[in-house]
């Protein structure tokens, strides 16, 4: 076999090739025997049709399957000795029809990952924000954590519904132009945030305990946040189901001894904040790493080839469709129009990735065994169950490969970080769309193509 190849462009190649008749003349006989022994056709036992009349039959089928046959080991065998770095099989452009004693020729593109040498990716200037939790932040924690806490008992010693009763209610009737029917519907009368309908609160505040078809006549202000029913009127009868009535336990030490966070109300706020921090500084540095891959980005607009991109923008699609609670769809088709609207964002998605394997080839950044190995005791710790189980289990899975390749990915956006020019700021104002570090190496989606061997 003769293979010429000729650079298209950084992420494209033209192969030349040339097959010998001696290996189409083989590939031939081995089709047509193989394709003889389940064809019956009339006047020939099953198996015993002769080759003449199985090339004057399948002959057009048969040269069409040993074709591709010959272009795809061809394309394997070529990329393999030639270093190709091949991310998608080849798109033949040109092939001669196979005859009787002539090579078989053909030429095809093959999109490559390309050479991918970054530049200026010490020193970016990215902002990062100041941790900053106020004290309001730990007082509603503070509050959804009493809540929490709060249990429901039978109302004792009164007859009419009181402020912090939740009531269970039937409810029938209209809003404007609107039909209500709630055969089960619960008001808490202590939340104002979560009021379904402003004033129906009030409205059944020291009612009857056993309350039935009541009327309420109630006026959605003009300037209610839903636009279908500001400004209307609601005729609503309700009936009774259950009230309760809330036990919320005291902001004492107790209360903190029961969260089983603490032992004293002090530490239990202390605790709050710990945990409030904790959570603030993973955003802080989930907004620090999508701001250097951006930084990088812009500075480094690599090619990349075309097949890449339409992966990844159909990864991105799955994620959107996971987004809107759609069920996830093999080969889902994508409008045109969204398709063109996320190409760019597929595009620096694919840079992004590559770009951060070259970083780390360049400065030797790799994940130890102690770092996977703590990777998978944190992981475990959290799924309550053994590491060793864990870590077995990935194995079988063929996760383990992933897993390390997305540590890699994390080690080498703080390298960045660590050598970046970072602005403490209280808002960030180098705003733009987060770039997302793509799919996991093992994973559906993952950008490498013949070549990847992590």
């Amino acid at each position: 076999m003769q293979v010429r190849i000729e650079e298209v462009s950084p992420v494209e190649k033209k192969m030349f090739v040339e097959i010998p008749w001696e290996t189409v003349s083989a590939k031939l006989n081995e089709s047509y025997k193989e394709l003889g022994k389940g064809v019956a056709l009339k006047g020939f036992r099953k198996g015993k049709v002769p080759r003449p009349v199985l090339e004057q039959v399948y002959g057009p089928r048969v040269n069409a399957e040993v074709a591709y046959e010959l272009v795809r080991e061809s394309f394997f065998r070529a990329n393999q000795e030639h270093n190709l770095a091949a991310v998608a099989e080849p798109r033949v452009e040109e092939a001669d029809p196979i005859k009787k004693g002539q090579p078989f020729k053909f030429a095809a593109i093959i999109e490559v990952r390309g050479e991918v040498t970054p530049q200026d990716y010490k020193g970016l200037a990215i902002e990062r924000r100041k941790l900053d939790v106020p004290e309001s932040a730990v007082d509603e924690a503070l509050a959804a954590l009493r809540r929490e806490h709060t249990e429901l008992r039978p109302i004792e010693g009164r007859e009419v519904t009181a402020p912090g009763d939740i009531v269970g209610l039937s409810i029938t009737g209209t809003i404007g132009e609107h039909q209500i029917n709630q055969p089960q519907f619960a008001v808490d009368l202590d939340d104002a945030e979560r009021e379904p309908l402003p004033g129906i609160r009030e409205a059944l505040t020291g009612i009857p305990l056993d309350t039935k078809d009541k009327q309420i006549e109630i006026t959605i202000p003009e300037d209610h946040k839903d636009d279908s029913i500001k400004g209307r009127k609601a005729n609503l009868t309700v009936t009774i189901i259950e009230a309760r009535a809330k036990d919320v336990p005291a902001l004492d030490d107790e209360f903190a001894k029961d969260t089983g966070k603490a032992d004293t109300l002090d530490g239990l706020r202390a605790a709050l904040r710990k945990e409030l921090e904790d959570k603030e500084r993973e955003v802080i540095d989930r907004e620090a790493r999508e701001g250097v891959l951006r930084e990088l980005i812009k500075k480094n607009q690599i090619p990349v080839a075309q097949s890449l991109v339409d992966r990844a923008v159909e990864m991105q699609y799955q994620r959107l469709r996971q987004m809107l609670g759609m069920k996830p769809e093999r080969n889902a088709q994508i409008p045109d129009d969204l398709k063109e609207k996320m190409r760019p964002a597929g595009a620096d998605e694919v840079r992004g990735q590559l770009l951060l394997e070259a970083i780390a080839d360049k400065e030797s950044l790799t994940v130890t065994d102690e770092e996977l190995g703590k990777h998978i005791e944190q992981t475990a710790k959290t799924r309550n169950t053994p590491p060793a189980k864990l870590r077995a289990e990935w194995q079988r899975d063929g996760r383990l490969d992933s897993v390390t390749y997305s540590l890699r990915q994390d080690k080498v956006l703080k390298f960045l970080i660590d050598n970046a020019q970072v602005t403490e700021v209280e808002k960030l104002t180098q705003q733009g769309t987060p770039v997302p570090s793509g799919p996991a190496h093992g994973e559906e989606g993952h950008v490498h193509g013949p070549d990847c061997d992590h």
